[in-house]
């Protein structure tokens, strides 16, 4: 299975994080960096602040909507989070879900090792993994000390299991002889749980502090479900959901837009209002004849396989009756319809069960239901939904509508006709029956413009004319005695003769004759489409400070400012150059080149032959610091050791012999480094052995007492000497040609600052980031220019990126009246360092190749070292004003 673009970025936010709880002080310091950097302030205006709901430790949240592929993030979230912990933290995950139903699903595909969702975890893990249902851990069945400590073991749970009060729950909380290993291993629990005995499995989990990932998140949020993760003492806690609480500290949001884009969803849903349910009856069966001939066609062209079904939702006046669906279903069988093409799904019949509705022997074509359909139930040939609730019922379609929104195969279809859900329904109250539709997209994760009315419908609040033109006939029937339910109130017998009636007209069918029935719906459907595959395409259009505009309720939460009217033409125009990076003519591949990453420069590393040196008596401090937390209130409990769990790995380690000793700090130093991809692990692996194997034993010692910081500092190491082949890499490749610098960024039309400075003239853009005293002094000065157009602060991680080397995003651009750009990076003096030289250095490399309307200054407010390149204010004024 590969993964999507959005869920890419959706793992990146995630990856991000983690980075930054690493190096901040609180959780939500760090949330509300990774807000800041993508442009969206938290406060009333922005995103909620960060919300403690589990003291000192991580709970942040995915937004999906149905349809995302939550399951398959929750796969790729794995890795990411447990190469952020502890080197050495047992890999332990709980996977909460919501029903039964689910926990079924879930379990089938994570244990299936041919399943994608599996293959991806194995491939994060090295094949090293279990999976384990509830009686499983009971049970003790390959669930023990010894094995958890060599794999990643996932424990798939349902909330109910685990909620104390309930039945369900209690065995968890009893002592459990098959668990003994645990706590001879782990010893007396800091963590207790209330009513818990010590071998209990909630007791073992907690002390197993497990990653957390919980599905459909908005159903855990009572006060027994909090008590729940509580009891588990999670070490990082992750939300999936479509519809997150207000509580829910969201880091990334996933919208229609998006999986409409990767072809995840048929959007937009198309609504039909008919006069009565015995017309929406014959709309289906007439819309999803006319979408299996549509799909015929796609099937010789691409091959794909699709069988469109049609969703009879039936609402009886009171309980569910498997009588009364078998009368419905006997109506449509006397109608024409195939008995085998029909199935009935409610909470007491259940005839798709060990059926495969994708597979091509499956002749199911209609489904008839009530709720059912819910969560865990996804057949992407679901196109239609004909809601059959009496004219004067609230329809309910809020369980049900996600249901038909799931893109076959996630390609998209020649047929426009076959990239579109619909929905067909009777109501005296059309406007209401709307709402309801946008109430069941909104808990689906999507909003109301993913739905479309169909224009003469919306026309005509009460309903419309039927789309045939003919009456079919509506006799009164009774059934033992009382009035039948409406959905059943229909001549069989008409609607048969309609249904051929419309067959012969399609048949006969000219360009002068007005389109009807299924045509005229489609015909509708496709203006739809247009009009809303429009209204995406215009918000994409407006340029934002990134590489793409950002989903709708993130820019919601953004201040926009947009580009000033009198520079924009000129300025929307320029194309500024930046690192490509050239390869030779392949026959294979044909000639490539693409903008130049940092990471396509560590081509041909590798760590033999390097220096491995590291001196513990100058780092001893910084690594204690790395090893031990600073505070009750500073960095979550599972991103550094505390004093006691420091004291117990030491324990722990000194009953084994010396040699074994030495290889576990070896193991614990190369985990810290497996996120280093860049880097080949067997090297890896190879030079942590040079670097221990000649330590004297005083060395060793220092090692046993901060293997995590010893390990920190290996780390950093390896980065310096990475950063050194990168930067080496570069110039050889300048010299040979293998980089040149093509025309590629193009400025926003709109930018998102943080904290917005208006009240400065020339800018480029309506509002400006906040620039520091330095900065400021330069920008003032720029203005008293008559040379000067207009100038901008180049907003760092979004703005233009001199990317080689290193990532470098300037100061400040500046555009002159003789068309020059000059990209200007202020240094205070205390920022003359390394990094500053390497900076200038990258700077000058991208003025060279960028040509001669593209100049690079670095300036320092009054002195610097003979840096090329570098000037004073003093210097850089006399020089800009003949630019």
């Amino acid at each position: 299975m590969e993964i999507k673009k959005y869920q890419i970025k959706v793992i990146e936010k995630l990856r991000r994080f983690l980075e930054l709880l690493s190096r901040e002080e609180t959780v939500s310091e760090a949330y509300k960096k990774l807000w800041e950097e993508q442009g969206v302030e938290l406060g009333p205006a922005g995103m909620p602040a960060y919300q403690n709901i589990i003291h000192r430790t991580p709970h942040v949240c995915f937004k999906v909507p149905t349809g995302g592929g939550k399951t398959y993030l929750a796969c790729n979230s794995l890795k990411p989070v447990f190469d952020a912990l502890n080197p050495e933290r047992i890999k332990v995950a709980v996977w909460l879900v919501p029903t039964d139903t689910i926990l079924e699903q879930t379990v089938e595909y994570l244990k299936d090792t041919n399943h994608p969702y599996r293959q991806k975890i194995d491939g994060d893990f090295g094949g090293r993994v279990e999976v384990y249902t509830k009686e499983e851990l009971l049970g003790g069945k390959n669930f023990n000390y010894g094995t958890v400590i060599e794999q990643l073991s996932i424990l798939v749970l349902s909330y109910d299991s685990f909620r104390s009060n309930r039945k369900e729950g209690r065995k968890a909380y009893q002592e459990n002889s098959s668990l003994l290993s645990f706590q001879r291993a782990l010893g007396e629990p800091e963590h207790v749980v209330e009513g818990a005995d010590k071998t209990s499995l909630i007791q073992v989990i907690s002390q197993l502090s497990p990653f957390v990932i919980v599905d459909e998140s908005h159903h855990a949020r009572s006060s027994l479900s909090l008590e729940m993760l509580e009891n588990f003492n999670p070490c990082f806690v992750l939300d999936l959901t479509a519809t997150p609480r207000p509580e829910s500290n969201i880091i990334a949001y996933v919208d229609a837009a998006q999986l409409k884009g990767e072809h995840m969803v048929k959007l937009p849903v198309v609504v039909y209002n008919r006069d009565s349910q015995t017309e929406v009856i014959a709309d289906a069966i007439d819309l999803r004849n006319n979408l299996e001939k549509l799909a015929e066609e796609e099937e010789k062209r691409s091959g794909r396989y699709i069988r469109p079904i049609v969703l009879f939702q039936a609402q009886p006046r009171g309980r569910e009756d498997s009588a009364t669906f078998q009368r419905l279903k006997e109506k449509l069988i006397a109608s024409g319809v195939p008995a085998g093409e029909i199935a009935i799904k409610t909470a007491e019949v259940n005839e798709l069960r060990d059926k495969e509705l994708t597979g091509k022997d499956c002749s199911i074509r209609y489904i008839i239901t009530v709720n059912a359909l819910k969560e865990g139930w996804d057949c992407p040939f679901a196109y239609v939904l004909a809601t059959l609730a009496n004219k004067t019922s609230r329809v309910d379609v809020e369980q049900v509508i996600g249901r038909i929104l799931r893109q076959p195969y996630t390609k998209q279809c020649e047929v426009p006709a076959l990239n579109m859900s619909y929905v067909l329904t009777s109501s005296n109250d059309f406007r209401n029956t709307v709402d309801e539709i946008v109430k069941g997209l909104n808990s689906s994760g999507f909003s109301s413009r993913d739905c479309r009315v169909s224009g003469a419908d919306e026309e005509a609040e009460g309903g419309e004319t039927y789309a045939g033109g003919t009456d079919i006939g509506r006799g009164s029937i009774s059934v033992q005695g009382t009035e039948t339910e409406e959905f059943l109130d229909f001549d069989d017998r008409k609607l048969e003769k309609e249904l051929e009636k419309r067959r012969e007209q399609y048949e006969h069918q000219t360009e002068q004759l007005p389109l009807f029935g299924a045509e005229s719906m489609l015909q509708a459907a496709a203006e739809q489409l247009k009009a809303y595959e429009k209204e995406i395409n215009d918000t994409k259009g407006e340029s934002f400070d990134w590489p793409e505009a950002p989903p709708q309720e993130v820019r919601d939460r953004m201040k926009i400012f947009h580009m000033k009217p009198e520079f924009k033409k000129e300025a929307m125009a320029l194309q500024i150059p930046v690192f490509y990076r050239e390869t030779p003519y392949n026959i294979i591949t044909g000639a490539s080149c693409v903008p130049l990453r940092q990471e396509h420069l560590t081509e041909g590393f590798t760590l033999k032959g390097k220096p491995y040196d590291i001196r513990l008596d100058h780092i001893s401090q910084e690594l204690y610091r790395v090893d031990v937390e600073g505070s009750e209130d500073a960095v979550p409990k599972a991103f550094k050791m505390n004093e006691k769990e420091r004291a117990y790995f030491r324990e722990i380690l000194s009953r084994l012999p010396e040699e074994r000793r030495i290889q576990n700090h070896k193991e614990i130093i190369c985990k810290h480094l497996s996120s280093l991809n860049q880097v080949d692990s067997l090297e890896l692996a190879e030079y942590v052995d040079l670097i221990v194997d000649n330590m004297d034993r005083d060395q060793l010692a220092e090692l046993e007492k901060m293997v995590f910081g010893y390990a920190e500092a290996v780390k950093k190491k390896v980065l310096r000497l990475l950063k050194e082949h990168q930067l080496k890499q570069f110039q050889l490749w300048l010299e040979q040609g293998k980089i040149t610098c093509r025309p590629h960024y193009r400025l926003p039309e709109t930018i998102s600052p943080i904290h917005a400075v208006t009240s400065i003239g020339m800018s480029l853009y309506t509002g400006e980031e906040r620039m520091n005293s330095l900065e400021h002094k330069m920008v003032m000065a720029l203005t008293g220019l008559e040379n000067v157009v207009w100038w901008h602060r180049n907003i760092s991680k979004r703005g233009l990126n001199i990317s080689g080397f290193e990532n470098h995003f300037p100061d400040l651009l500046v555009f002159t009246d003789k068309g020059n750009l000059i990209v200007i990076e202020t240094k205070g003096e205390y920022l003359e360092n390394w990094d500053s030289k390497d900076k200038l250095m990258l700077g000058r490399a991208w003025e060279k190749a960028a040509g001669s309307r593209f100049r690079y200054y670095m300036v320092f407010e009054e002195k610097h070292n003979d840096w090329d390149g570098a000037v004073t204010f003093e210097e850089f004024f006399k020089i800009i004003e003949e630019l």
